[in-house]
């Protein structure tokens, strides 16, 4: 802990000393213990909206990467993340020994993950992987669950990386494909997708917490270990609701101190993540996306599905046998009396997947 400490004095140094927003943002005086943390002040996604550019602590020269996310903020205007190339090594760094674990002896990755430009997060994920030896294949995300099995079988991969309810889907459409390990990302894990995945292929399920703000790789979960292993880089608090705070410890371009993620979960003596158990915003809802999930992905009749909740009614459009889908609704969700209908095909999904209020 003394190291992380020193870390954090040197971080808001660095940030007061280079950052206008900072300077104004952060009071003087050393942190001696994690509990001086709560002395900061706290970070939002709307700081960065707002104050971007003031939070930038080295010269627009040196920015690397910048990244822009869509939000649903009030002012409209999106996040702007700058990274420079010494950020971009840390992300690659954590990828190169993060996955290493995560693979053992099994190194052709097969890539399911959107990203593929530039120093995007599958350039670097795949920068990670040769650098111990290993094989990254990069597919995409899977629209055609058809010729993602194919192309799999074809590269011999016995690793992928992947959203989780695609590779549930890839699962149960091609039970024959040999991958022995799958390390999901991008979106939550209900405990009955990971079992699906690990029952039909016969392989270890991992998890891994990331996001932007984090340089992409924040957490992972290893083989043989329960909790998602933080990140050296980073650190991790909790406050008294549950919602995780993030400090990007050496961060040169835009520090992210005490940074609201809006996610709830439980941390580790050590700070680890022991489990994620949601959205904040999506917690208050009196049913969530996951209880779905949980209730709908322990259902190998069902391949997918889209929710949304009008006038107090549940309302399921299934890929798959509805009547599956419609008798585990009913027995877990009774109180939103359950509408379920049966399709061929769901669009393509455009980011994280979400349980629609109307």
């Amino acid at each position: 802990m003394e190291e992380k400490l020193a870390a954090l004095n040197a971080l808001v140094a660095y940030a007061r000393a280079n950052s206008p927003f900072y300077a104004r943002h952060l009071p003087e005086g050393e942190i001696e213990s994690p509990a001086d943390l709560a002395r900061l002040p706290l970070c939002s996604a709307e700081d960065i909206r707002e104050h971007g550019r003031e939070m930038l602590c080295c010269p627009a020269s040196r920015v690397r990467r910048i990244v822009s996310l869509e939000t649903s903020g009030t002012s409209g205007r999106p996040k702007r993340l700058c990274f420079t190339e010494a950020d971009l090594e840390r992300t690659v760094d954590f990828f190169h020994h993060g996955m290493e674990r995560v693979c053992g002896p099994y190194r052709r990755v097969a890539i399911f993950l959107p990203g593929n430009s530039p120093d995007g997060l599958c350039q670097l994920l795949a920068a990670g992987i040769r650098r111990f030896g290993g094989t990254p294949l990069y597919y995409g995300p899977i629209a055609d669950y058809g010729d993602a099995a194919r192309w799999s079988r074809e590269q011999r991969a016995d690793t992928l990386v992947g959203i989780p309810a695609q590779i549930r889907r890839l699962a149960l459409t091609a039970p024959d494909l040999g991958y022995r390990r799958a390390l999901l990302s991008s979106d939550s894990l209900p405990r009955s997708l990971g079992e699906t995945i690990a029952r039909k292929w016969d392989c270890q399920v991992l998890n891994h917490y990331g996001m932007t703000e984090s340089g992409y790789g924040l957490a992972v979960q290893y083989p043989g270990e329960a909790a998602m292993s933080l990140r050296k880089d980073l650190y991790l608090e909790r406050l008294p609701d549950g919602e995780l705070v993030l400090t990007t410890l050496f961060r040169e371009a835009m520090p992210l101190i005490r940074y609201r993620t809006g996610d709830l979960g439980r941390l580790s003596p050590e700070g680890d993540v022991l489990e994620l158990l949601g959205r904040k915003t999506e917690l208050a809802r009196p049913v969530t996306l996951r209880q779905l999930d949980e209730t709908l992905f322990a259902q190998d009749g069902v391949l997918d599905y889209v929710a949304a909740v009008q006038g107090g009614v549940l309302r399921v459009t299934v890929l798959g046998r509805a009547g599956d889908a419609r008798a585990a609704l009913e027995e877990a969700f009774p109180e939103f009396r359950p509408e379920v209908e049966e399709i061929d095909a769901l669009p393509p999904a455009g980011g994280k997947r979400a349980l629609r209020w109307e």
